[in-house]
């Protein structure tokens, strides 16, 4: 069994001043991805966007919730991979983290 790694203090601060960035970044690519879906309905076809949005939208729901709602240092590595998953951050903001961070990250 692994003993638990404790994430860096000095990484938990850069990342949590990178949460507001984040979930500016997220929430703006899923509003850009739903106006592109409705901006791109034509007659005839309202209700099928109408479905794929609101599937689209759960999805994204998903995402966030997995990406924001568990804040907290113990969950601190596993919300930074998600980011990384999901390029919420920029190579130059990651590389703000320790080395060793970076490393577990991947």
């Amino acid at each position: 069994m692994r003993a638990h790694i404790p994430f860096p203090e000095q990484d938990w601060k850069h990342l949590s001043r990178l949460q507001p960035l984040a979930l500016e970044r997220l929430s703006r690519r899923i509003l850009e991805e739903a106006q592109a879906m409705i901006a791109g309905a034509v007659e005839g076809e309202h209700h099928r966007v109408y479905l794929d949005l609101n599937r689209y939208i759960r999805e994204q729901d998903r995402v966030m919730a997995d990406c924001f709602d568990r804040w907290s240092r113990s969950n601190a590595l596993m919300i930074l991979l998600l980011w990384r998953r999901y390029n919420l951050i920029t190579d130059e903001e990651f590389a703000g983290f320790s080395p060793e961070t970076r490393a577990r990250v991947g």
